[in-house]
């Protein structure tokens, strides 16, 4: 299977981006070039990001705006009814080897019963193994996943998803159940609280995250002086 099918298979894909990061919006295109995809794909949206100016009880700004846009797509794609979706952040690179390993991984995926996916999985593997062969295996509910730059979300767990997550925003911050927190702690509280969930993960991981200036946590001073900033862009894309 090619990579198109994977998007109109699992897709619509929303790249969240804030639209001052043209920086990140032009490397994401290159990499969909890469894969012989572009932003005039039918199936692939640039979504873009909230950014808020209030914490709200959030950790930070940059975190509360994270929640935000990946909340924004999910709803997007319930309120056209999606069977699934592929979420991706702006500073997501594909693995080299994708579109080489894509094909064994989807024939996996349709032989599997699952509601998460998070392709873009960094941590060690844990879990019971779906298929050796694909690197596919699922996470236990109590599992926590520290990324959430590249995952798929199909069926009822969109609509559950969203609920939650506007559950969270109605809560205090360090509600028992769960408050205003990073949005791959959400997915983590919605997973433990809902473990009839089944998510799967993989590795070797399907995308990295680039070495980029954040847009969730303080910047460093370098990424707040323009000159010197340019320049660490440059040795980031140096280093990848």
């Amino acid at each position: 299977m090619s990579v198109e099918q994977f998007v109109e298979r699992y897709g619509p894909l929303f790249l969240i981006n804030l639209p001052a990061r043209r920086d990140r919006r032009a490397e994401f295109e290159a990499e969909l070039a890469r894969l012989g995809l572009s932003f005039q794909h039918p199936q692939i949206t640039l979504f873009p990001a909230v950014r808020p100016t209030t914490a709200e009880g959030f950790p930070t700004l940059g975190a509360r705006g994270c929640f935000l846009s990946h909340k924004g797509a999910l709803e997007a794609a319930m309120a056209a009814n999606c069977a699934s979706v592929i979420i991706c952040e702006d500073d997501l690179d594909f693995a080299a080897d994708f579109r080489d390993r894509l094909p064994g991984v989807m024939a996996a995926l349709e032989r599997t019963e699952w509601d998460i996916f998070y392709a873009g999985y960094t941590s060690g593997p844990v879990g019971k193994s779906i298929c050796e062969d694909a690197g596919l295996f699922a996470l236990p509910p109590e599992h926590e996943v520290i990324c959430a730059h590249f995952y798929i979300v199909k069926g009822r767990a969109i609509a559950l998803l969203c609920a939650f997550l506007e559950t969270v925003l109605s809560r205090p911050a360090g509600h028992p159940n769960g408050g205003p927190m990073h949005y791959d702690g959400a997915l983590n509280t919605l997973r433990a609280q809902n473990p009839d969930l089944v998510t799967l993960a993989i590795l070797p991981t399907l995308g990295t995250q680039r070495p980029s200036a954040t847009d969730i946590h303080a910047l460093k001073w370098f990424d707040r002086t323009p000159v010197i900033r340019s320049c660490v862009a440059i040795l980031r894309r140096l280093r990848r």
